[in-house]
C-alpha cells in the first residue's frame, strides 16, 4: 500500500492504525492523512470499519498499534487524561454521531447549544452570542425553548449541528449525516454543508450516499474488512 504524503497542512494523520473490538478486527493497519480545507469522505459496506475509524480520530476510543496525531500533537489515552488538553482537543474536532438523539442531552435547544461554549469557560454575554448566531445559522429559533427529544430527526440533526459548531472547532467529523432524514431536512443539510466547505472547514464524512460523496468530496476514501482500499 502507498503511504500518504504529509505535508505542512496536514491536520490528522494516522500511521499504522489497528484496532480490535476483544478477538473481532475492526481496523487493520490504517494510513491516512486529512488536509486542512479537505472534505473526505469515508465510504463501504456496513461493518467495514468507517464508524471504528472516526472514532479513533475523535479520541473517543484509543488503537492498540500505531499513531495519530492532530496538528503534530499525538493523540492517546495519556495525553487526553489531562482536562486542559481533552478540552481543547474536543473544542477542535467537532463530531456529529449517526444517530443525534444520543448526543443530546439539555433541556433545551437553547441549553444544548449554549452547554459547549459554557464548559469552554466563555463569558456569559460571548455563550448567549455564540447561542443565538447558532440558532439563526441552522435556521431554528423557533425551537430554542423546545426539549430536543420531543423534536424530529431532521430538527436533531440540526441541533446537534448547532451544539457542536457553537465551539468553532477546526474539523467536524459526520457520521451518515443523511441517515433517517426527509427530503427538506437532506436538501437543507446538503446546502449547509456545501456552505461550510466553502468557508474553508475540514469536513470528513462518512457515508452511504452517492450524493453526499460527489457533490461535496476533494477525497473519496473507501474501506473493506477494515482497510483502506482502492476502488
Amino acid at each position: 500500500m502507498t503511504h500518504p504524503t504529509h505535508t505542512q497542512d496536514t491536520i490528522m494523520s494516522l500511521r499504522d492504525i489497528c484496532f480490535a473490538y476483544d478477538t473481532t478486527v475492526s481496523l487493520r493497519h490504517i494510513d491516512l492523512d486529512i488536509r486542512k480545507g479537505e472534505c473526505v469522505t469515508l465510504e463501504g459496506d456496513n461493518g467495514c470499519g468507517k464508524t471504528t475509524l472516526l472514532k479513533v480520530l475523535n479520541g473517543l476510543i484509543f488503537p492498540q498499534q500505531g499513531e495519530y496525531r492532530f496538528c503534530g500533537q499525538m493523540i492517546n489515552a495519556a495525553y487526553l487524561k489531562d482536562g486542559k488538553a481533552a478540552r481543547v482537543f474536543h473544542q477542535a474536532v467537532g463530531y456529529v454521531f449517526q444517530d443525534t438523539a444520543v448526543q443530546l442531552f439539555s433541556g433545551s435547544v437553547r441549553d444544548e447549544i449554549a452547554f459547549g461554549p459554557r464548559e469552554m469557560g466563555l463569558p456569559e454575554a460571548k455563550v448567549q452570542q455564540r447561542t443565538a448566531d447558532m440558532l439563526a445559522l441552522l435556521d431554528i429559533e423557533h425551537l430554542a425553548d423546545r426539549a430536543p427529544y420531543h423534536l424530529s430527526g431532521g430538527e436533531k440533526k440540526k441541533v446537534a449541528l448547532a451544539a457542536v459548531l457553537s465551539l468553532n472547532p477546526q474539523v467536524l467529523v459526520l457520521d451518515e449525516p443523511m441517515a433517517a432524514l426527509d427530503r427538506k431536512s437532506r436538501a437543507f443539510l446538503m446546502a449547509f454543508l456545501k456552505n461550510l466547505k466553502t468557508s474553508g472547514k475540514t469536513l470528513l464524512i462518512a457515508t452511504h450516499d452517492e450524493a453526499v460523496a460527489t457533490e461535496l468530496a476533494d477525497r473519496r476514501i473507501f474501506m473493506e474488512e477494515g482497510q483502506i482500499v482502492t476502488p
